[in-house]
């Protein structure tokens, strides 16, 4: 019987087969998906002409496959188990000689026998290529980091040298035949455009887009004025708005292009030509552009010193004005020289060329924007220099140095290096400013509207919430989403200089959702595990506690220490249980605890000895209850009752106020005196007394009738009085009785004292009170 025909005879069953778990050509898809970018990855003109983007693209491809190659094992590993327990219930077939089973028993163990080794070559299958994709992508990832290394710190004649401009006339037969190429690639398609109802919906499409262009010169105004209106005055009302402005505009820009876009093509299909990869790599900056000019007007702002966030002098702000439109056409032309590096197919000299006109364009530009700044400072002051001055300084000493780094480099002949400096650079004030307002506007919106004293706040509040979870909360979400931004900065510092969309995703991936470095997973997932298994441990302890003590304890006959060790003893349990699973979440493994388990050995024996003999002898105070909550106890004389037992020490209130704590240690290895184990009353004696002369018969008799005076004496058993010694000049009698609690006997001793003592006085019987116990 086939797989095939086994999977349709078991449709029915309950437990699914493994062809229908996996079947047989996913895997060989995902076979022939690792052979494809295992071949391109061998393939020596691939390797010598493709670039960065194609290994880019292998490495993503190789990495879905291994994500695949995973999920396929997870869905088969857990039919290991099950179809051993069952050939485990249905046992062996019988020997020689045994008797036989019944026919349905052997039919049945020989399909599950099949699907147990059909489901193990699956197993053997998906695990190989998982192995395989994993080798494939960490070699071209290491290739790529290889290469680019190489080529960055690659050196070609210098712009200054003849030789370089030689090179590149060279060059230009090639040149021009690309540059041909991409404007009849151009003429096509815009001659195929315009036929028919094409100029009508160029016309429409180009006035849409300058309509989208100009929105947003009518927005600002109504963007201040809804913040103004929605939001207190402060920094939240200019953060808010300029977030909401910059958004609008890369919103619009984007569109704008698209619009023309779609005007100029129309239907034509120009996929795959060169035009189409020149406006991809293009339009890419085109909504960065809108986000800078967006930013630019609203934060320097030279029109309304209300609305600017930056603190620069009104001149300064109008001498930055400018600095934001040549920047936005710089990141135009770096759209321009990105489609230069990686698809025109042009000269590398040529391709030199292009970049050291990026330097150029680049490099004052990031020189002056800082003078600007020193040429139109603000006025002095007489508070010293502040944390924000001071970085503002270290930017512009920064910048200074960087401009002039990549000239440096440029003019000597190491073009990459200038060139992927600047790139970057511009890719890193993009993304800083965008995620410094995203952490400005989510960071003083958590302080002035989420907090309990804030609008928002103050309505979670009135749902039932208390005030501290409220703030707890908000400033934990605020501090959790600053680490995330910082996630985010560092998956597109790891990208380089291109700002590719595709490349920054991967990377964020990379670092938010997986990135293990010696056995242990350091992500942001898990540090979001790792912060909400530990609070969600906590309430869910509370609860059960809450459940115990309220409603589980009042219905049995435990008293006071037994409720509070099992309170104890599972909290500590519980506790132990979140730590594991919290060291489970990032990779740790109690193999891989085996070193630390041994170094623990070692302090144990050294250092750690009073530690765990504390440790152990909570356990058994908690466990045994030799003493619990409540017990009257005399240890080291000191008297007190017992207030807490934790697994290190215990705490007990003394007469006086204090609290005594003493190691749990000493419950075990010294003695202690328990007043309230196993008898809760209390025990008074004292000793009177009398001259040798003395009626004692009378004097007893007034005794025990001034004692039963006393109410507070228990009457069962009776308190007495007895002859305790008699010596040449006087009778001692001992007067003894109980007391309801340990915790009265002084009070109650002194009471039987003072009515013993004027029963003797009123009879005429001269005593002296000697001693007591």
């Amino acid at each position: 019987m086939t797989v095939h025909a086994q999977a349709a005879e078991d449709h029915d069953s309950l437990i699914a087969v493994p062809a229908a778990i996996v079947p047989d050509k996913a895997l060989d898809a995902l076979e022939t998906s690792i052979r494809t970018v295992f071949q391109a990855r061998v393939d020596e003109k691939a390797a010598a002409n493709g670039s960065s983007l194609l290994v880019n693209d292998l490495v993503q491809q190789a990495s879905t496959d291994e994500t695949t190659a995973q999920g396929m094992v997870s869905k088969l590993e857990p039919y290991e188990k099950i179809y051993k327990s069952l050939l485990d219930v249905l046992g062996t077939a019988p020997g020689k000689g045994e008797p036989p089973e019944p026919v349905s028993i052997t039919q049945q163990r020989t399909r599950l026998l099949q699907a147990q080794h059909d489901l193990s070559t699956r197993l053997v299958r998906a695990r190989l290529y998982m192995l395989e994709a994993h080798q494939i992508a960490a070699a071209l990832s290491q290739k790529t980091n290889a290469a680019q290394q190489a080529l960055l710190l690659q050196r070609f004649p210098s712009p200054l040298s003849p030789g370089f401009w030689k090179l590149i006339s060279g060059e230009f037969p090639a040149t021009r035949h690309q540059v041909e190429e991409v404007v009849n690639d151009a003429g096509q398609g815009i001659g195929q455009a315009m036929k028919g109802w094409g100029p009508a919906i160029l016309f429409g499409c180009v006035a849409a887009g300058c309509c989208f262009a100009a929105a947003p010169f009518f927005l600002l105004r109504q963007t201040r004025r809804a913040a103004a209106r929605l939001l207190p005055v402060g920094r939240v009302r200019q953060i808010t708005a300029i977030a909401l402005f910059s958004g609008l505009c890369s919103l619009c820009a984007g569109l704008f292009v698209w619009m023309v876009w779609l005007g100029l093509t129309g239907s034509t299909d120009i996929d795959g030509t060169s035009l189409m990869r020149l406006a991809g790599a293009v339009g890419g900056q085109i909504p960065l552009v809108g986000f800078v000019l967006g930013a630019g007007a609203t934060i320097l702002s030279p029109r309304n010193q209300d609305w600017r966030l930056a603190p620069i002098s009104d001149a300064a702000a109008r001498a930055l004005q400018s600095f934001s439109i040549w920047f936005s056409l710089l990141l135009i032309l770096r759209g321009i020289l990105r489609y230069v590096d990686t698809e025109a197919g042009i000269g590398p000299n040529t391709i030199q060329l292009a970049d050291v006109v990026f330097i150029l364009a680049a490099a004052p530009l990031l020189f002056c924007a800082p003078m600007q700044l020193l040429r139109y400072p603000l006025p002095q002051t007489d508070q010293s220099v502040t944390l924000q001055s001071m970085i503002g300084r270290a930017v512009r000493v920064m910048a200074l140095f960087v401009s002039l780094f990549s000239v440096a480099a440029m003019l000597i002949g190491y073009i990459p290096l200038g060139y992927t400096t600047l790139s970057w650079v511009c890719s890193m004030v993009v993304t800083l400013l965008a995620l410094t307002l995203i952490f400005l506007l989510a960071n003083d919106l958590g302080r002035t509207e989420f907090l309990s004293s804030g609008r928002i706040g103050r309505h979670l509040v009135s749902l039932g919430l208390s005030a501290r979870v409220v703030d707890q909360g908000i400033t934990v979400f605020t501090g959790l989403f600053s680490v995330f931004l910082l996630f985010v900065a560092v998956a597109v510092a790891q990208s380089g200089g291109d700002f590719d969309f595709g490349v920054i995703f991967d990377n964020l991936g990379k670092v938010v959702f997986g990135q293990k470095i010696g056995g242990v997973t350091l992500s942001f997932d898990v540090l979001l595990k790792c912060i909400a298994v530990p609070v969600l441990g906590h309430y869910l302890i509370k609860l059960v506690q809450y459940w115990l003590q309220k409603c589980l304890f009042p219905t049995t006959a435990l008293d006071l220490g037994a409720q509070t060790s099992i309170i104890a003893i599972f909290t500590y349990a519980a506790w132990i249980g979140v730590i594991l699973t919290v060291m489970g979440t990032i990779g740790v493994t109690v193999s891989s605890m085996t070193w630390v388990v041994s170094a623990l050995s070692v302090g144990i024996g050294f250092g750690l000895q009073s530690i765990v003999q504390n440790f152990v002898s909570g356990i058994i105070l908690l466990a045994e209850r030799p003493v619990t909550i409540g017990d009257m106890v005399e240890i080291g004389g000191k008297t007190g009752d017992i207030r807490r037992i934790s697994v290190r020490s215990t705490d007990i209130a003394l007469s006086d106020g204090s609290t005594l704590i003493v190691p749990n240690s000493q419950f075990i290895t010294s003695a202690v005196r328990n007043a309230t184990f196993g008898r809760p009353s209390g025990a008074m004696a004292f000793t009177v007394g009398l001259p040798l002369g003395t009626d004692l018969s009378k004097a007893i008799s007034v005794m025990a009738s001034a004692l039963q005076g006393v109410g507070e004496l228990l009457t069962e058993p009776a308190p007495s009085v007895s002859i305790a010694d008699i010596q040449a000049d006087t009778v001692t009698l001992k007067i003894s009785g109980k007391t309801s609690s340990p915790r009265s006997v002084d009070r109650i001793a002194n009471d039987a004292r003072l009515a013993v003592w004027d029963a003797l006085k009123k009879n005429g019987i001269v005593a002296s009170m000697e001693s007591s116990s």
